[in-house]
């Protein structure tokens, strides 16, 4: 893993051939992303066709279809897959159990938020014309295979501010290769790429990577100072752009407030904030949580609890309290309970129970500590 950190993360595309077409099969099937589309409660809005770089939300369908516009739509999606159209879904981790795990799995190792996009080609289709993302993409190919294509990036790393000009002709490829069932693509940001799908239809799963980025980190922090210091909350001194006199004491201002910047955010105060920013980009997963809720009020001290899997958090401090972040909240407890809950936090992924935890709580503490966690859906029973 330290390599690919090393040679190909936000660098270099990386392609990993394996010999094995059902190496993702527990990820996604042909038959299970049919089984999705199939079902209404997918949610329409999250699913679009694609052809020849066009696209059109499935949504729009079915319109004029009445009552059964939902079901006019289903047809319709079928009947452009049918004539060439790749269906896209969105965020499909966010409906299926099994991409969920993998996308807090990799989100946790990563430190971002992943995003699993459905992609289903027609045999001899091609979806999307050359263009490049503004995340990088981990390509799963589920079923089939694909050729692809990219290109020499023209803008390194490129921001949501800057997408791909599609008005400008397509550049030539300077890779190209296919990818087979159980084969791997990563691309970072800025890759131009397309693929189309070969004699058989096309499945792969796109991992859109969204991870903290360095400005991400300097605009949160600043957007907190503004809201304690009122300097950076002023406007300019009127007349700076015209006026040589203001213009020089905008100049001294500016320089002022830089060294503000320099007193008031240190590195550690800076990386301590993106490292809570972690914690609040990846949905939880809370699968049985309502029945931990109905078992709580007849927790006891000798029930087993445990911390949820792949949960993502942070615990920092702060004069007189101790704060755990996870689930984009914050949860606070007395200084006096700090041992404890770092002892649940760091060790709990292992079984324990309310009397196992070290430190001076009595009885009554402890069990008031792994309810209020329990309820929070830090910890569970399951």
């Amino acid at each position: 893993m330290s390599s690919f950190f090393q040679e190909y993360w936000e660098q270099q595309p990386l392609v990993v051939h394996r010999d094995d077409a059902g190496h993702f099969e527990d990820l996604l099937t042909l038959d299970g992303i049919d089984h999705a589309l199939s079902l209404a409660g997918i949610g329409l809005d999250n699913i679009r066709v694609v052809v020849n770089g066009k696209e059109t939300p499935v949504s729009e369908l079915g319109a004029g279809g009445g009552r059964n516009s939902g079901t006019n739509a289903l047809e319709a999606l079928y009947a452009r897959y049918r004539g060439g159209s790749t269906i896209v879904v969105n965020s499909l981790q966010d409906r299926r159990e099994s991409l969920q795990r993998v996308a807090s799995a990799l989100g946790h190792e990563l430190g971002a938020r992943v995003q699993m996009n459905i992609y289903l080609t027609p045999p001899g289709s091609q979806g999307f014309a050359p263009h490049y993302d503004m995340h990088d993409v981990f390509i799963a190919q589920v079923y089939g295979s694909k050729v692809w294509r990219l290109a020499d990036e023209p803008y390194e790393l490129p921001l949501g501010n800057r997408p791909y000009n599609k008005a400008q002709p397509a550049p030539d490829p300077t890779r190209e290769f296919e990818l087979r069932a159980g084969d791997l693509l990563y691309m970072p940001r800025g890759t131009i790429h397309s693929g189309a799908a070969n004699e058989t239809a096309s499945l792969h799963v796109t991992l859109g990577i969204h991870p903290v980025l360095w400005i991400q980190a300097f605009q949160d922090a600043l957007t907190e100072l503004a809201a304690e210091d009122v300097r950076f909350r002023r406007s300019l001194p009127v007349g700076f752009d015209r006026d040589a006199a203001v213009r020089q004491r905008t100049e001294t201002e500016f320089a002022e407030l830089l060294d503000a910047l320099r007193e008031q955010l240190s590195p550690a105060e800076l990386t301590a904030r993106a490292a809570e920013r972690v914690t609040s980009i990846s949905s939880p997963l809370l699968r049985g949580h309502l029945l931990d809720l109905e078992e709580l009020p007849r927790t006891g001290p000798d029930i087993r609890l445990r911390r949820r899997p792949d949960v993502q958090w942070q615990l920092t401090g702060a004069p007189g309290v101790v704060r755990l972040h996870f689930h984009n909240k914050t949860v606070q407890f007395p200084d006096a309970v700090a041992e404890e809950v770092r002892h649940v936090a760091e060790h709990g992924t292992e079984w324990f129970t309310a009397q196992t935890i070290p430190g001076d709580l009595d009885e009554v503490g402890r069990l008031t500590l792994v309810r209020t966690l329990l309820g929070e859906g830090f910890l569970t029973l399951r």
